[in-house]
Protein backbone atom coordinates (compact mmCIF):
# COMPACT_ATOMS: atom_id res chain seq x y z
CA UNK A 1 0.00 0.00 0.00
CA UNK A 2 2.87 2.49 0.89
CA UNK A 3 4.28 2.13 -2.50
CA UNK A 4 0.66 2.80 -4.15
CA UNK A 5 0.97 5.87 -2.49
CA UNK A 6 4.13 6.76 -3.10
CA UNK A 7 3.87 6.14 -6.73
CA UNK A 8 0.41 8.41 -7.01
CA UNK A 9 1.86 11.14 -5.01
CA UNK A 10 5.17 11.04 -7.43
CA UNK A 11 2.88 10.70 -10.37
CA UNK A 12 1.15 13.69 -9.34
CA UNK A 13 4.18 16.12 -8.40
CA UNK A 14 5.61 14.93 -11.86
CA UNK A 15 2.09 16.47 -13.47
CA UNK A 16 2.74 19.57 -12.10
CA UNK A 17 5.98 19.68 -12.91
CA UNK A 18 5.36 19.10 -16.36
CA UNK A 19 2.69 21.81 -16.56
CA UNK A 20 5.67 24.79 -15.42
CA UNK A 21 6.68 25.89 -18.70
CA UNK A 22 10.91 26.88 -19.49
CA UNK A 23 10.01 30.46 -20.41
CA UNK A 24 13.64 31.60 -20.36
CA UNK A 25 14.11 32.04 -23.51
CA UNK A 26 11.43 34.62 -24.23
CA UNK A 27 13.33 37.91 -24.23
CA UNK A 28 11.17 41.56 -23.79
CA UNK A 29 12.37 43.46 -26.76
CA UNK A 30 12.80 47.24 -26.02
CA UNK A 31 11.11 48.08 -28.90
CA UNK A 32 7.98 46.12 -28.62
CA UNK A 33 6.15 49.61 -28.63
CA UNK A 34 7.04 50.41 -31.81
CA UNK A 35 4.45 47.64 -33.25
CA UNK A 36 1.08 47.99 -33.50
CA UNK A 37 -1.12 48.98 -30.33
CA UNK A 38 -4.25 47.58 -31.12
CA UNK A 39 -6.12 47.19 -27.62
CA UNK A 40 -6.15 48.98 -24.56
CA UNK A 41 -8.17 47.20 -21.65
CA UNK A 42 -9.42 48.40 -18.16
CA UNK A 43 -10.23 46.02 -15.54
CA UNK A 44 -10.64 47.98 -12.02
CA UNK A 45 -7.80 49.65 -11.24
CA UNK A 46 -5.61 47.50 -13.94
CA UNK A 47 -5.18 49.30 -17.69
CA UNK A 48 -3.72 47.29 -20.08
CA UNK A 49 -2.09 48.91 -23.10
CA UNK A 50 -1.01 45.54 -25.93
CA UNK A 51 1.40 45.98 -28.68
CA UNK A 52 1.64 43.28 -31.90
CA UNK A 53 3.63 42.80 -34.91
CA UNK A 54 1.38 43.84 -38.28
CA UNK A 55 2.32 39.88 -39.29
CA UNK A 56 -0.06 39.07 -35.96
CA UNK A 57 -3.11 41.58 -36.91
CA UNK A 58 -2.63 40.53 -40.13
CA UNK A 59 -3.44 36.96 -39.45
CA UNK A 60 -6.26 37.41 -37.12
CA UNK A 61 -7.48 39.92 -39.97
CA UNK A 62 -7.46 36.72 -42.44
CA UNK A 63 -8.92 34.53 -39.90
CA UNK A 64 -5.43 32.25 -39.73
CA UNK A 65 -3.71 31.08 -36.69
CA UNK A 66 -1.45 33.46 -35.62
CA UNK A 67 2.24 32.16 -36.99
CA UNK A 68 4.88 30.60 -35.24
CA UNK A 69 7.24 33.89 -33.56
CA UNK A 70 4.26 35.98 -33.22
CA UNK A 71 5.09 38.14 -29.87
CA UNK A 72 2.33 40.11 -28.27
CA UNK A 73 2.82 42.21 -25.22
CA UNK A 74 1.34 43.50 -22.59
CA UNK A 75 1.86 46.38 -20.40
CA UNK A 76 0.05 46.31 -16.89
CA UNK A 77 -0.10 49.76 -15.22
CA UNK A 78 -1.70 50.25 -12.18
CA UNK A 79 -2.56 53.82 -10.47
CA UNK A 80 -0.97 55.50 -14.16
CA UNK A 81 2.52 53.39 -13.30
CA UNK A 82 4.03 50.88 -15.24
CA UNK A 83 3.46 47.01 -12.98
CA UNK A 84 4.71 44.49 -14.89
CA UNK A 85 4.88 43.81 -18.32
CA UNK A 86 3.88 40.27 -19.99
CA UNK A 87 5.15 38.66 -23.08
CA UNK A 88 3.35 35.75 -24.90
CA UNK A 89 5.27 34.37 -27.29
CA UNK A 90 4.49 31.30 -30.14
CA UNK A 91 7.32 28.83 -31.17
CA UNK A 92 6.31 25.45 -33.02
CA UNK A 93 8.27 23.52 -30.85
CA UNK A 94 6.14 24.48 -27.82
CA UNK A 95 3.11 22.64 -29.77
CA UNK A 96 1.21 20.76 -27.06
CA UNK A 97 1.78 23.03 -23.86
CA UNK A 98 -1.49 24.15 -21.35
CA UNK A 99 -1.85 26.91 -24.12
CA UNK A 100 -0.93 25.12 -27.43
CA UNK A 101 2.30 26.74 -28.73
CA UNK A 102 2.17 29.93 -26.59
CA UNK A 103 4.63 30.35 -23.67
CA UNK A 104 4.33 33.48 -21.23
CA UNK A 105 7.01 35.80 -19.18
CA UNK A 106 6.56 38.53 -17.03
CA UNK A 107 9.64 41.39 -16.09
CA UNK A 108 9.23 43.99 -13.80
CA UNK A 109 8.62 47.76 -14.39
CA UNK A 110 12.28 48.07 -14.84
CA UNK A 111 12.14 45.24 -17.75
CA UNK A 112 14.03 42.71 -16.00
CA UNK A 113 12.30 39.18 -15.50
CA UNK A 114 10.17 37.98 -12.96
CA UNK A 115 12.26 34.72 -11.71
CA UNK A 116 9.36 34.02 -9.27
CA UNK A 117 6.56 33.44 -12.09
CA UNK A 118 7.12 30.98 -14.53
CA UNK A 119 3.80 31.80 -17.03
CA UNK A 120 1.54 28.51 -16.08
CA UNK A 121 -1.16 30.60 -14.55
CA UNK A 122 -1.11 32.60 -17.34
CA UNK A 123 -1.09 29.23 -19.98
CA UNK A 124 -3.85 27.87 -17.68
CA UNK A 125 -5.99 31.33 -17.99
CA UNK A 126 -5.36 31.27 -22.00
CA UNK A 127 -6.14 27.67 -22.17
CA UNK A 128 -9.62 28.70 -22.35
CA UNK A 129 -9.04 30.61 -25.40
CA UNK A 130 -8.13 28.00 -27.72
CA UNK A 131 -10.89 29.14 -30.38
CA UNK A 132 -8.68 32.48 -30.43
CA UNK A 133 -5.61 30.65 -31.21
CA UNK A 134 -5.11 31.34 -27.61
CA UNK A 135 -5.23 35.05 -27.58
CA UNK A 136 -7.92 37.01 -25.08
CA UNK A 137 -7.67 39.87 -27.47
CA UNK A 138 -7.84 37.88 -30.79
CA UNK A 139 -11.08 40.48 -31.71
CA UNK A 140 -9.68 43.55 -31.22
CA UNK A 141 -7.58 42.72 -33.92
CA UNK A 142 -9.71 42.42 -36.70
CA UNK A 143 -11.02 46.36 -36.06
Amino acid sequence: MRHVLALTIGLGLAAHVAQAQDNTEIQLDPDYAQGEHYATVTRGGITEEIYAAAEALAAARAGQPFPYGTVITMEDHRGGTLHRTIVMEKRATWEGGTAGAWRFREFGPDGQPNMTENGSRCASCHASQEANDFVFTRDRMTN
